[in-house]
């Protein structure tokens, strides 16, 4: 099945409203949440990321995507959670220790909301190997996030 996941990344805030609506009517399955914190990558997007999430879960029925690209996955995940994301995805390159990466794939399953693992164009694959089988997605990225 085609999933189809509309970013709201680049939408101008005058506008947002009314291109959220032209989003949901175009029937895309989710609206991707890019979330920058200016650490993991030199943009923070944090508040507005935030209140367009915000402004879709209270106008809208269709589900979030969100793109953690932060260091502190946990904090951003929990900001997250209330909000009732359908796909939390963050990044390997963000938790160096295994085991952590397990406990954050096990709570976000516990809340009901898929896991996905993003990749940087960059960095090797292999360690994701052992995660595909309690996850549902991998997003490579096609650009270094900054």
């Amino acid at each position: 099945m085609i999933e189809v996941s509309g970013s709201v990344l680049s939408v101008e805030k005058e506008n947002a409203t009314s291109t959220f609506y032209d989003l949901e009517t175009s029937k895309i399955n989710y609206f991707h949440i890019d979330v920058m914190d200016g650490k993991f990558v030199e943009n923070n997007n944090i508040e507005l990321m935030k209140d367009y999430a915000l402004t879709i879960s209270h106008i809208s029925n269709i589900g979030l995507d969100v793109h953690l690209m932060v260091e502190d996955v946990e904090k951003q995940m929990e900001e997250y959670l209330m909000l009732e994301p359908k796909i939390i995805t963050f990044h390997i390159e963000a938790i160096k220790d295994k085991e952590r990466i397990k406990e954050i794939i096990h709570d976000l399953k516990e809340n009901n909301i898929k896991v996905g693992i993003a990749v940087s164009p960059e960095t090797n694959i292999d360690p994701i190997k052992e995660f595909l089988p309690l996850i549902h997605m991998v997003l490579i990225m096609t650009v270094i996030p900054r």
